[in-house]
């Protein structure tokens, strides 16, 4: 028969197992989900647009999980969008792809697509609505062709063109262009996309899965 201490120290231990895997199922609950990532703005899709807000436990959280419940079904942003449309990041900073377009003026120093490729220009607008300035050098863009491919290249053009840089005040936004060449059998439409290079250094809750592509003709 064992003896008293030995009964004794085999309740204890069960209920600190007990406990334990009552911690672990609470810890693993909280730590559900993923972070919110953000939502479309005058989409002419269908389907809810409104973020999850869930807890975020993964990796880049520094140990910190924020509150929120979690909602498995939620709807993934759209990040397939048109020109016009605007993608809004959970943190407050909203993007919005203005227009294409071709490029008819030149500066005496500006450089001029061959002859065989179509010149055009993609301008966006930032809005900041975060409560710190931004580092529009954390946004990163690219154009491709949309309908049978094609790549592009970049073209200096000074005349009428803004290009992003510097920081953007909170409640203001920043007009911004770039210019691009791509082959003319090519270029009847055309995908843009913004990146964030901060969505995995600071703030889990900017990245949004897959970066936002805007596509539209080039007028």
């Amino acid at each position: 028969m064992a003896g008293p201490s030995n009964v004794l120290g085999g309740i204890m231990h069960g209920r600190t197992a007990l406990v334990t895997v009552t911690a672990l199922a609470a810890l693993l609950t909280a730590c559900g989900g993923g972070s919110g990532q953000g939502s479309a703005e005058g989409t002419t899709t269908t389907g809810s647009k409104a973020p999850s807000q869930t807890a975020d436990c993964g990796p880049g959280s520094g140990g910190r999980c924020s509150s929120g419940s979690a909602s498995p079904t939620a709807a993934k942003p759209d990040t397939e969008l048109a020109v016009g449309d605007a993608f809004a990041y959970q943190d407050g900073l909203k993007v919005q792809v203005t227009g294409i377009s071709r490029i008819t003026r030149y500066g005496e120093y500006d450089e001029k697509p061959a002859a065989d490729k179509t010149a055009f220009r993609v301008a966006w607008t930032v809005t900041n609505g975060t409560d710190k300035p931004y580092d529009l050098d954390n946004l990163g863009y690219d154009a491709k062709g949309a309908t049978s491919g094609g790549e592009t290249e970049f073209l200096y053009v000074e005349v009428d063109s803004k290009q992003m840089t510097g920081r953007l005040a909170p409640a203001h936004s920043g007009r911004f262009t770039s210019e691009y060449a791509i082959a003319r059998k090519d270029a009847d439409r055309i995908v843009f996309t913004m990146s964030r290079l901060d969505a995995f250094m600071e703030d889990d809750s900017a990245y949004v899965g897959e970066d936002p592509h805007w596509t539209g003709a080039v007028k």
